[in-house]
């Protein structure tokens, strides 16, 4: 049997080109720090008079989605990008006996927007044209966006999240004068994706259209940190390849990152220097998932996470088996010159994975062991409402 590892996770292999560069991050970064540094002062200001809350609040951040699973990858195509999904919490402290926060979904929602508009402008970024129900999207660059949604939250719970930060750097503006303290306590409103969230039960995410749904933004967040730390970074790995997979096989549409997670992790079983055994193993068991409604009863039970119209799935099923048969071929076809081998694989996953015939390899029988037997997900039971 041939090795393909290094084609995936080796120097210079698919991995490093499909990950961010740090340059990449870092503009995304000082974006992000921009729309939180501004919608720090405007929502404060405007707390009282405009979102008709009791007395002065002041909102917290939180990133969330691909960068907060540290998943995210580049695009494959053109047109496609790169985001950071962004959220920002308020603490409310009324709410109504529909246990609705008292603040008009619309008004916070028009709020925010109008704000991101003033920053745009500054910054020479878009405010994104098209009007998505649970986010407003910032395109700071071509190939980049920001998706910022709205979360509230019962104050003495929201408070609860990351008050020492916040007195940590009030403490150090008081020790030392000279400390750019501005800074400081703008970071201290960042709620870092390691703090415990598992009791914002009542978080709850506001819609252009006015209304409040039930949220739990960090819920998928959380169930794949703790799968990710119990079967490692190969696990991550190959939620990246599949990601990038599908982004050369789809300009736009196919099946959701989030499904792709679910079900790889699902299906998921490490090899030890192997990434493409264990990427082959779930190629071809997620093949059959995508063709029927996925429910992952640790996350949310009944929740349907496989939104693909019938005719999609067929299509996503198709592709998955040819992906899984030129994985496999690859592996077990020695007689398959490796020029054509390399070939194949490109065609699936592009001139990204390098043209390096010297990174096949025939296996050692150590190999072809399995590092670890199979087991089942386990996962808390968390109820949630996903948007996007």
């Amino acid at each position: 049997m041939r090795k393909l590892h290094a084609l995936f996770a080796g120097s210079g292999g698919f991995y490093d080109a499909i990950v961010p560069t740090s340059v990449q991050e870092r503009g995304l970064r000082a974006a992000k720090n921009k729309i939180r540094d501004h919608l720090l002062r405007g929502i404060s200001m405007a707390s009282t008079e405009e979102l008709g809350l009791p007395e002065k609040v002041s909102p917290r951040f939180r990133t969330q989605g691909s960068w907060a699973y540290r998943a995210c990858v580049q695009p494959a195509q053109a047109g496609q990008e790169m985001d950071w999904d962004y959220g920002v919490y308020l603490p409310v402290e009324a709410w109504e006996e529909a246990s609705t926060p008292r603040v008009a979904a619309s008004v916070y929602f028009n709020l925010v927007e109008r704000l991101l508009a003033e920053l745009c402008e500054r910054e020479g970024w878009h405010l994104d044209e098209k009007k998505r129900e649970h986010c407003i999207r910032v395109r700071i660059r071509q190939g980049a966006h920001i998706d910022v949604a709205l979360y509230a939250a019962p104050t003495d719970k929201f408070l609860d999240v990351n008050d020492r930060r916040v007195e940590f750097a009030d403490m150090q503006k008081a020790v030392n004068a000279a400390w750019d303290s501005r800074d400081l306590l703008a970071e201290a409103y960042e709620i870092e994706p390691e703090q415990d969230w598992d009791d914002f039960d009542d978080m709850m995410v506001a819609t252009r259209n006015g209304q409040w749904e039930r949220s739990d933004a960090e819920a998928i967040a959380h169930w794949f940190r703790d799968q990710a730390d119990t079967q490692g970074d190969q696990l991550r790995r190959t939620w990246r390849y599949l990601k990038a997979w599908r982004d050369l096989q789809w300009a736009t549409g196919g099946p959701s990152s989030v499904l792709l997670m679910l079900a790889a992790t699902r299906h998921f079983q490490k090899w030890q220097g192997r990434d493409d055994r264990a990427l082959a193993d779930v190629v071809q068991a997620i093949a059959g998932v995508v063709l029927q409604d996925y429910v992952e009863d640790g996350i949310d039970p009944g929740h349907n996470f496989n939104r693909m119209d019938p005719e999609a799935r067929l299509t996503t099923h198709h592709r998955l088996t040819q992906l899984a048969m030129t994985l496999r071929e690859a592996m077990t076809q020695p007689g398959v010159d490796k020029a054509t081998v390399l070939a194949n694989l490109r065609r699936q996953f592009s001139a990204r994975l390098p043209h390096h015939e010297s990174d096949i390899v025939e296996d050692h029988p150590a190999d072809r062991v399995r590092s670890t037997p199979a087991r089942e997900v386990v996962a808390p039971k968390i109820n949630s409402t996903y948007a996007g």
